[in-house]
């Protein structure tokens, strides 16, 4: 058995190994990856993330560790000193203020995917309106804290745009995140909840929860949500968290984020978010 051999097996970092191999002392250096990343998500983006993270490990030796959130929860952990190396926001506002303030690389900031939101009303008949929602209690109905989540802000803008009154809106149900829409309507805590396509899709490869699609309205009629990334600052000479970053406009990359429910952006006009 060759030495490079015994090294591929061995697996514990940050140990010297003594294997007694034929009658001889060999001394094996463990391996371990050359270097690691933090990558703080959208929530609505987390499984994706996962997903990425999976593959780039697979072709590279750096590791990666996903740290997962609502964008305006992350945002502020990375201003208060969090060893964040990548965000991953589902906004572009935050990544640009991070550049803006001096926590993140200018330049580095790009949008690497776009959402879209959707009223799930299980039960609600079809087609369904988003007028309709003024015959439920605003109790009935969730969304993702505005403040915190851009698709919480979203939803927001369409209910203005149709007409609910400010008194109504500050009767809807706030969550920390998108994710957490999806399991309100999927427990019954309420009837009604804004969620993204993403989730959707993710809960039909996992079987994990029942969505019919004539139950859904989705908004494709306005803007998608531009998903951003950027390079926080202190990370701009770590090899992983560089290699993250290019790699988000790789076809395999690309295709992983587009099989969870996400349109992209032509490679030409993604640079600069």
């Amino acid at each position: 058995m060759s030495l490079s051999r015994v090294c591929r097996l061995v697996n514990a970092p940050l140990v010297m190994v003594v294997w007694i191999l034929w009658g001889h002392d060999i001394a094996v250096s463990a391996e371990r990856p050359i270097a690691d990343a933090r990558i703080a998500v959208a929530a609505n983006f987390r499984h994706t993330a996962e997903a990425i993270a999976l593959h780039l490990e697979a072709h590279s030796d750096y590791q990666y560790n996903i740290i997962v959130g609502s964008t305006g929860k992350l945002a502020s952990q990375i201003i208060n000193g969090a060893p964040f190396d990548v965000l991953m926001a589902a906004d572009r506002a935050r990544p640009q203020r991070l550049v803006e303030e001096g926590y993140a690389v200018a330049g580095s900031q790009r949008t690497y995917a776009l959402g879209e939101l959707g009223l799930w009303w299980p039960g609600a008949g079809e087609p369904i309106a988003i007028g309709d929602l003024s015959a439920l209690n605003p109790r009935e109905i969730c969304l993702a804290n505005p403040a915190l989540a851009p698709y919480g802000s979203a939803a927001l803008t369409v209910l203005r745009e149709a007409g609910f009154s400010e008194r109504y809106l500050a009767g809807l149900v706030r969550v920390d995140n998108v994710n957490l829409v999806t399991a309100m309507v999927t427990q019954r805590q309420v009837r009604a909840g804004f969620i993204a396509r993403s989730a959707l899709v993710i809960a039909a490869k996992r079987d994990t929860v029942q969505m019919d699609e004539t139950e859904i309205l989705w908004f494709s009629d306005h803007e998608p949500i531009h998903q951003a990334l950027v390079l926080l600052d202190h990370a701009q000479h770590n090899p992983a968290a560089r290699f993250w970053v290019e790699q988000i406009d790789h076809p395999a990359v690309r295709e992983l984020i587009r099989a969870d429910g996400y349109q992209l952006r032509p490679l030409e006009s993604v640079g600069g978010g």
